[in-house]
């Protein structure tokens, strides 16, 4: 008989910040490439952030610092900042963005954790 994995995980010193693209960054992309129109992307992005004590304390570092995500996100896109829109406010992020805020980051695996 097989004996079950114990199930414990660890969590880390991270916040997570999940980005998913919404219809006006799609609208803007298909504008700049009419070629090769894309719809939408189910898959996000996820940013680590230090962690905080909560949720409102990430809602606040959010609204601080957006435009480091909303370039990122423009970047994957595409590459020539001179096409990206220039007034980029948190109220434009939010229409551009759907995003989810998560304040437990576990991590189920033996490897240490490296950055690239």
């Amino acid at each position: 008989m097989i004996e079950p994995i114990p199930y414990f995980y660890e969590s880390i010193n991270r916040n997570a910040i999940v980005v998913k693209p919404k219809k006006p960054l799609f609208d803007w992309i298909n504008f700049i490439y009419p070629e090769s129109p894309v719809s939408e992307k189910e898959e996000g992005n996820i940013y680590l952030i230090r962690e905080m004590d909560s949720n409102e304390a990430i809602e606040k570092w959010l609204k601080r610092n957006y435009d480091q995500i909303f370039q990122n996100e423009l970047n994957d896109w595409h590459t020539d900042e001179k096409d990206w829109p220039q007034k980029r406010t948190f109220k434009i992020f939010q229409e551009w963005f759907e995003y989810e805020i998560h304040s437990m980051v576990l991590d189920l695996e033996e490897t240490d954790i490296t950055k690239d």
